[in-house]
């Protein structure tokens, strides 16, 4: 048997059915001159000693050791999976059946996780104006959660989203534990006064809180149920039309369907519903009408398309408009 040197080690193995040749006997040694009769003739390939016929083979005990090499990748799961299996059958045999079920593990892993660095350690808050950071800090619900691994980041970024003045929110962690917040929030477009109160509304509508005392903003202002929603159609068409732009005071929503413009000197101009533009392209486009706009108060109706109705303005109507569309508003129309 010969050993061949590489970098595996295999064997040399002779078939079962051939003898182990020696050294000598592996040389080729050629015929004598003094040959036999019978040989004479005969080509030389007949006269070659045949030659020993070999197979690669690795030996069984290789073998062996090969497959106990890959099983070993199963030893460290398999005993990990054993000491939890254990620790948890000692546990259940050793303590009474209400103290296991309050017995608590999360605090127990939190703390592992902590110890293992994704801990939250530091909440970095940016952006936020109007938008109160005692309602971010709830959304992020971080009494619960204290870890990276346990922080659902969709479901907190939904949260924030949720409060009036948040418009987009982004969340980035920062490693090792710090969750920096990046709020951008929503600018209203109009205010809208409902009874005695004063909000502020962005322009899809929502509102964001009411107004402060102290406030700087010049804003349009609408009145009336429903006036929220409706308001932007609304101030876009008078937008269209600048004389009556330069006058708008406030827009009340009547009956939740249709629009009331009130000017700075008092003219009220009814529309109908769902024609707002038409109409008040009617009203700029009448020479009659022009000194309603800026003279004595009146009341211009265009409900019904292809005619205008005006009527003055009467102390009784003017007292019912003052009442529906709120002091607050009519006061600030007047300056």
């Amino acid at each position: 048997m010969q050993q061949v040197e590489s970098k595996h080690r295999f064997w040399w193995r002779a078939a079962h059915d051939a003898p182990t040749p020696e050294p000598e006997a592996a040389q080729w040694v050629p015929p004598s001159p003094e040959a036999t009769p019978t040989t004479r003739g005969r080509s030389s390939a007949d006269t070659i000693s045949k030659r020993v016929t070999t197979k690669l083979q690795i030996p069984r005990g290789e073998r062996r050791l090969r497959r106990t090499r890959r099983g070993r990748r199963w030893v460290m799961p398999s005993a990990v999976a054993a000491l939890v299996a254990a620790v948890a059958g000692v546990a259940a045999y050793t303590l009474p059946l209400d103290k296991l079920v309050a017995f608590d593990f999360s605090d127990k892993a939190d703390s592992l996780m902590i110890a293992a660095g994704f801990g939250i350690d530091q909440v970095n808050l940016s952006g936020q104006h109007f938008t109160s950071d005692s309602d971010v800090y709830d959304a992020l619900d971080l009494t619960n959660v204290k870890t990276f691994a346990a922080f659902d980041s969709d479901a907190a970024m939904k949260r924030i989203e949720r409060i009036p003045w948040v418009d987009t929110v982004q969340l980035t962690r920062i490693y090792p534990g710090t969750l920096d917040i990046v709020i951008h929030e929503r600018a209203p477009a109009f205010v809208w006064t409902r009874g005695e109160t004063n909000y502020l509304v962005d322009a899809t509508g929502r509102a964001l809180g009411p107004m402060p005392t102290a406030s700087t903003w010049k804003l349009p202002r609408v009145v009336g149920e429903g006036a929220d929603s409706e308001a932007m159609l609304m101030l876009s068409a008078v937008h269209l039309v600048p004389k009556i732009e330069r006058q708008y005071a406030y827009g009340e929503r009547v009956a939740e369907r249709r629009w009331r413009i009130v000017l700075r000197n008092g003219t009220a101009l009814d529309l109908a519903a769902d024609r707002e533009i038409e109409g008040l392209q009617e009203i700029a486009n009448t020479p009659a009408v022009q000194a309603a706009l800026t003279g004595a108060p009146m009341i211009v109706d265009v409900r019904t398309p292809g005619r205008i109705a005006m009527r003055p303005v009467t102390s009784s109507a003017r007292t019912a408009s003052l009442r529906s569309s709120g002091t607050t508003a009519v006061a600030s129309a007047q300056q």
